[in-house]
């Protein structure tokens, strides 16, 4: 079970806004239910928070033909050799089904799947969104998502 006081980390890879919009919304209703959250741009983030700490929200975007945002590929890289034993994470992606639908979210599959060969424990269900975060429904989706996804790290 998670304690109050054992942060969450938000690590996540936003070119545009829209995923950095996002996971400011979750950290606030993780906030307002009394967690520490820690927001980290993936492109500026050391493999050591992931080594050091225990739980996590992993989310990106997905670029040309199926790939994960740039900004997440060093990290990536350092992921594959990292071994995530007793740790835990849910991901959220964000796409644009309008460019070759069948590539919606693989950015965020591909790092799901690195996290779980790399011994990670994955938490619940992706969140996935498929065009801009900006108004009210996904506000919501964003928020009953983010509650949901607290009470599942509170009974790991």
């Amino acid at each position: 079970m998670i304690e109050s006081n054992i942060p969450i980390h938000i690590i996540y890879a936003s070119t545009s806004g829209n995923t950095e919009f996002v996971m400011d919304k979750v950290a606030d209703v993780w906030r307002k239910n009394g967690r520490k959250v820690f927001l980290h741009r993936s492109e500026k983030t050391d493999i050591n928070i992931l080594k050091d700490n225990k739980y996590f929200l992993l989310a990106t975007s997905t670029w040309d033909h199926g790939t994960i945002n740039p900004f997440f590929e060093r990290l990536l890289v350092e992921m594959r050799k990292s071994n995530f034993s007793g740790k835990s994470a849910t991901f959220i992606g964000l796409g644009d089904r309008r460019y070759e639908s069948h590539y919606f979210c693989t950015g965020m599959t591909l790092l799901k799947e690195v996290w779980e060969k790399s011994n990670g424990k994955s938490l619940g269900v992706a969140l996935t969104i498929g065009r801009e975060p900006f108004d009210e429904i996904i506000d919501k989706l964003v928020r009953d998502w983010a509650e949901k996804t607290l009470k599942l790290f509170e009974e790991n």
